[in-house]
């Protein structure tokens, strides 16, 4: 593919995800169609499908471009990065990032509550499985960093990973959900003093221990 080429589908691809963005705010996920969203985007549906399988990848798309431009994601991916020297700080750093205006603005969003409401609506049970996927798939990345970090040193080797992993995406989850409810009361920088106590006790979760 041509420079041209390609920087012309990185466009398609940019005038997709805006539009879907316009329709899926107007009309609610439901109601919106590709062919809503082509017309948007002045594309055909064809060149939807070639950049998105379904509507739910559409949205699943759009809720992940959003979260990068946040820098949530981006620092997720660094922590597992070859040669990364300092996972754990990297998985904080991630922590972290949920707790900025940005991401509140994110959290609260239109687009969230289309997401919050597509899941649970029962309309396209589809879009359930793709959040649900990504959301697997943001364990298994958070799991593989907290291996990282006892590689390095930084956590200890009887870690139970999967534990520590668990109690993480909860973490994160549960900020977000606060979000969503109006639930952060007090100021940022008193969720963040939690955080920094969750990343300090992190090694205490061990593997069980074995009973013979």
């Amino acid at each position: 593919m041509s420079k041209r080429t390609h920087a012309e589908a990185l466009q398609t691809k940019k005038s997709i995800l805006a539009a879907a963005q316009k329709i899926f705010t107007e009309r609610g996920f439901a109601k919106a169609s590709l062919s809503d969203i082509a017309r948007e985007a002045n594309v055909t549906r064809g060149a939807i499908y070639w950049h998105f399988s379904s509507k739910s990848e559409l949205l699943a798309a759009l809720m992940e471009e959003e979260a990068t431009k946040v820098n949530i994601y981006n620092t997720l991916r660094q922590a597992v990065e070859e040669n990364q020297r300092d996972p754990l700080g990297l998985l904080k750093k991630w922590a972290l990032s949920h707790l900025t205006d940005e991401a509140a603005s994110l959290f609260t969003s239109t687009l969230a509550a289309t997401i919050e409401h597509a899941m649970i609506s029962g309309v396209k049970s589809d879009v359930r499985e793709k959040i649900i996927e990504m959301m697997q798939e943001r364990f298994f990345v958070v799991s593989e960093a907290l291996r990282l970090a006892v590689v390095q040193k930084q956590l200890p080797v009887d870690l139970d990973v999967d534990a520590a992993a668990n109690f993480l995406c909860a973490l994160v989850s549960g900020m977000i959900d606060h979000y969503r409810l109006g639930l952060m009361k007090h100021q940022l920088t008193y969720y963040r003093n939690v955080i920094e106590v969750a990343f300090a006790h992190l090694g205490d979760l061990k593997k069980p221990q074995r009973s013979f």
